[in-house]
């Protein structure tokens, strides 16, 4: 399987790439498939990735006090192992397909290298990395926000 380099225009870096652009995804990107039940990412592996879902949809759960918790659903274009991968710390969640998927992965290595080579799509990638964390962050203060509010009895 290929990667579907007009997905990756459309959905992805939301413009046009050229020849040289598209070569050196295809050299950096990685296209791995996932059968439902699948562990993606584990939570405590090391985080060297980051992986872009192009097709199917993932849990993400946390390990916590014994228990695993639901705490998001991955779906196409969305991104997983991104905190780690930024961090340089383990996954904090483990990743598993809830259908079968597949993912474009790009290892820290792999994008050091596309810094040096083409820092313009190096830019694209990380832009959209930042987009994703950012709408991440708002989502989850939305969450804690609707929590203190309930817990403080206003009930909606």
């Amino acid at each position: 399987m290929g990667i579907d380099l007009d997905w990756l225009e459309k959905h992805f870096f939301k413009q046009g790439l050229s020849d040289a652009q598209k070569s050196l995804i295809h050299d950096k990107i990685e296209v791995c498939e996932y059968a439902k039940g699948d562990v993606i990412v584990a939570q405590g592996s090391p985080g060297n990735a980051i992986y872009v879902i192009h097709s199917g949809s993932a849990y993400i759960d946390c390990h916590c006090n014994g228990e695993n918790v639901r705490v998001g659903t991955a779906k196409p274009c969305d991104l997983v192992g991104e905190m780690s991968f930024l961090t340089e710390d383990d996954a904090s969640a483990t990743v598993t397909a809830k259908e079968d998927c597949i993912i474009y992965k790009l290892t820290r290595d792999a994008f050091t290298s596309l810094m040096r080579d083409n820092p313009e799509l190096a830019y694209a990638i990380f832009a959209h990395l930042l987009t994703h964390t950012a709408n991440v962050i708002r989502q989850m203060n939305a969450e804690k926000a609707a929590v203190q509010h309930y817990m403080a009895g206003n009930h909606f």
